[in-house]
């Protein structure tokens, strides 16, 4: 009996799992199966933990999780895997087209994947070839035509496997290597270099007198930032539910400072206010297959290519015509189309290109909020970027499709990447609260924006000594590094991932980028004539394909592609 393993079962490995179920059901073909998992909640990977506090939340619409669709009953091996529900059936959502969209905590998320996972399990319980493994899993070793499965303290073998380990640590930064060094000899000071588990942070924020640094201005600051301000001192509370307008209040005297900071100090911007706000941005069929085919026709060509006006000119012309039909809800010009196209074609290609239509960079960083809030919000003129950057949130599914496994040379596959991961300050936005949460910090004085934009940062024995360009300083005795690591694959650190390449068992699509695979998963390596056993799905995959952190691209076509593939596989071997 042929044996296949999965190493990772966040939501990636949950849905492969299904759909390899799915599919060995069809061919009514019974094989080994071992699920390998380092957490203590399988289905949900680190990022949907069941156990982290209520201040992480999601930055997708619970409304855009209909991509979360039921599961069929599988019939397998003699057991019945129930049917499970949509994510929309299993919380009962019913939300209005004029009613708020819904942000609910990451670990609510975290509940539904891991009942999700249990309901195969249990159905499975009694089959001895269905094995599940609290592991961590370090190496892997071709055994002739089978891989050997190293953990810390076991071994196994199996005939296939996939890979779908999410997020990996990356070595330091050379600025974080110095910051580690420098708090080594000096004790005192206190540094995160990672943001979660965030209960790590728990002594901070609670303590009467203390100024916290956070390295980066995203999403993740956002979970820190919340997290230290919800503490025995103070906590949120919403003035104004149709706006979110919001204050932060405090219940006794606590001096906690948060001091935020990235290398642009451009802030996040928040997703529309609801469906009838964000349908506003939304491409017709037409466009979006316009859209697809002039993708398609340069990722799956041979012919070579050297900029991006491919992608660039489809987003200019939806994003022209949504501008001119937002009519008065618009800032004030006189640009037809073609002009409105010219000038999205200048920003894309530089983010610094000025014109009164886009938001300047310039403008003090807390006005940048209130402005892109209230634009959120239906309540201010909107401006050509805001309208760029939801246009190309709707795009981005299509583009994932149709540019992945594109090829076209490697350094374009990285142009496309970075001017995508460019968008996500837009794309990725975060809810209106949030973005009123930190204004509300501002106005109680304890979120500080003044050295957000690229401080110049001196180590001394207590800490760190900000520095803006107005020559002010401020020190802070912790700091948080919120940044999240690029799944650069020749800076993985993790055991599994160092070893698979000193093996040369897997490699690089480009030196900045994740594993080169087949369209069908399968990693490629440059010393077989043949593929691997061995399949990577998700981020570590970046490059080879896009859009690899989304959670419905973990319920997506890929998936389904590669279980066909493998099944097909293990039937003619």
């Amino acid at each position: 009996m042929k044996q296949l393993a999965i190493i990772g079962m966040g939501p990636r490995g949950l849905y492969a799992l299904e759909r390899l179920l799915l599919e060995l059901s069809k061919q009514q073909l019974e094989i080994g199966l071992h699920i390998f998992d380092a957490t203590h909640c399988p289905g949900t990977g680190t990022v949907w933990d069941m156990s982290q506090p209520d201040s992480n939340w999601i930055n997708i619409t619970e409304r855009a999780l209909v991509g979360i669709e039921r599961r069929q009953a599988i019939s397998y091996a003699g057991c019945t895997i129930p049917e499970f529900p949509s994510y929309h059936d299993w919380c009962n959502y019913d939300q209005g087209f004029y009613a708020p969209d819904t942000f609910p905590p990451r670990q609510k998320i975290g509940h539904y994947l891991n009942a999700r996972y249990m309901s195969i399990a249990k159905a499975l319980e009694h089959l001895k070839t269905f094995q599940s493994y609290n592991e961590e899993i370090i190496d892997l070793k071709p055994k002739g035509e089978r891989l050997d499965i190293i953990g810390n303290d076991k071994q196994w073998v199996c005939d296939a496997l996939v890979l779908t380990v999410g997020h990996q640590s990356t070595v330091l930064s050379n600025q974080l290597e110095s910051w580690t060094s420098h708090v080594a000899k000096y004790h005192t000071p206190q540094l995160f270099d990672a943001t979660y588990p965030i209960t790590q942070l728990e002594r901070l924020k609670n303590e009467m007198e203390i100024t916290v640094g956070i390295r980066g201005f995203g999403l993740a600051m956002i979970d820190v930032m919340r997290y230290l301000t919800i503490n025995n001192f103070g906590n949120f509370k919403v003035i104004d539910p149709s706006t979110f307008e919001t204050v932060y209040y405090k219940t006794q005297a606590q001096g906690l400072k948060i001091v935020p900071f990235s290398l642009d100090g451009l802030p996040l911007v928040p997703k529309p206010l609801n469906e009838a706000i964000d349908v506003k941005y939304q491409p017709t069929d037409e466009e979006l297959e316009h859209f697809k085919t002039e993708i398609e026709a340069v990722s799956q060509s041979d012919s070579a290519v050297s900029h991006l006006d491919f992608l660039m000119r489809p987003i200019a012309q939806i994003s022209a015509r949504v501008y001119l039909e937002l009519k008065d809800e618009a800032q004030l010009h006189h640009l037809n189309r073609s002009e409105l196209e010219s000038v999205v074609i200048h920003w894309l290609k530089h983010e610094d290109y000025k014109h009164h239509l886009l938001l300047d960079h310039k403008t003090e960083v807390y006005q940048q909020i209130k402005t892109y809030t209230g634009m959120a919000l239906g309540d201010t003129l909107v401006s050509l970027d805001y309208c760029i950057g939801q246009v190309w949130r709707h795009c981005q599914p299509t583009l994932y499709k149709a540019f992945s496994h594109a090829k076209v040379d490697e350094s374009i596959i990285k142009e496309v990447i970075a001017l995508d991961e460019r968008s996500k300050r837009y794309s990725y936005g975060p809810p209106i609260e949030s973005m009123q949460q930190v204004l509300a910090l501002v106005d109680a004085d304890v979120l500080n924006l003044d050295y957000v934009n690229n401080p110049k940062i001196t180590l001394t024995p207590k800490g760190w000594n900000l520095e803006n360009n107005a020559e002010t300083t401020i020190s802070c005795s912790a700091m948080v590094n919120s940044v999240l690591d690029a799944p650069q694959l020749l800076k993985v650190n993790t055991p599994l991932i160092k070893n698979l390449l000193e093996d040369d068992l897997i490699q690089p699509i480009h030196s900045a980028l994740g594993i080169e695979t087949t369209s069908e998963g399968f990693v490629k390596t440059p010393h077989k004539d043949d593929d691997l056993a061995i399949a990577v799905l998700g981020r570590l995959a970046k490059g080879s394909v896009i859009g690899v952190d989304a959670i419905l691209e973990c319920f997506g076509p890929r998936i389904e592609t590669w279980a066909k593939a493998q099944v097909k596989r293990l039937s003619s071997n």
